[in-house]
């Protein structure tokens, strides 16, 4: 499979996880210099497709607003990071594989958008390290899910602050090693109306002499929605039965 590749070129916006993380499907990348400690009070239960990791990755992949490129490589890992699953030197196999495999997704949730239920973020990264490549935010109408949120420039990781979507931007140096961003920029969304708009924005710098995060201009503008269509989550307890096989009195061979 091929893994999608990260870019970190001069000025260029990337993110990880910092602070802040919530409920987890697998790890996030924990290395770094991170500015402040974010506290995080949990606003709603985690919808139950956040413990399903394989019925998530699934929606995800049948999500046409989702670029090709993360649907194609959203697949389980292995225990090592590999992306062949099952060892057999085919990395698009996936038959067999059950919900409690380990897929490279972080998800977290809370009421940002006053849906039918907790909205659902979802950050795609990489087996390895967990570098996030997307984040997207899943609201909930009746019993599916449709994208309102989405952010491709990897590296990148999104969680629920305080009622509210905070990205975490990592900005990256041609020399600056992985672990180093040269500082941070963090953007924070509130839901007005029918779209998310920036309400802060800061950025961190982590060479400066005595680091603070400093306040930035925010857009006015409110963040494009997605083209993305109600999704049905296709959970065991919701996804429609599959027809039985007729009896044999019903079909005339029993006795």
């Amino acid at each position: 499979m091929r893994r999608i590749a990260l870019t970190a070129a001069v000025g260029a916006f990337a993110c990880v996880t910092a602070t802040g993380c919530g409920s987890t499907v697998t790890g996030a990348r924990q290395e770094g210099p991170a500015p402040t400690a974010t506290v995080k009070t949990p606003d709603t239960a985690a919808p139950a497709l956040a413990s399903d990791p394989a019925a998530l990755a699934r929606m995800v992949r049948r999500d046409t607003s989702v670029s090709a490129e993360v649907r194609e490589d959203l697949e389980p890992c292995t225990a090592a990071g590999s992306d062949d699953p099952d060892g057999d030197g085919d990395s698009d196999d996936t038959a067999g594989i059950g919900s409690d495999a380990a897929y490279p997704l972080d998800t977290d949730s809370g009421d940002l958008t006053s849906g039918d239920g907790p909205d659902l973020v979802v950050n795609v990264t990489t087996c390895g390290d967990g570098l996030g490549i997307a984040a997207y935010v899943y609201r909930m109408t009746g019993t599916k899910y449709r994208c309102v949120f989405a952010d491709e420039h990897s590296p990148v990781y999104g969680s629920v602050i305080n009622g509210r979507l905070q990205v975490v931007h990592e900005v990256y140096r041609t020399d600056d090693a992985v672990a180093y961003p040269t500082g941070e920029e963090t953007v924070t969304y509130a839901w007005r109306g029918s779209s998310f708009r920036e309400v802060s924005r800061s950025y961190f710098d982590f060479g400066a002499k005595t680091p603070t995060a400093e306040p930035e201009p925010t857009s006015t503008d409110p963040v494009p929605l997605p083209n993305s269509e109600l999704l049905d989550p296709e959970l065991p307890s919701t996804a429609s039965p599959s027809p039985s096989s007729p009896s044999p009195t019903a079909t005339g061979g029993g006795r």
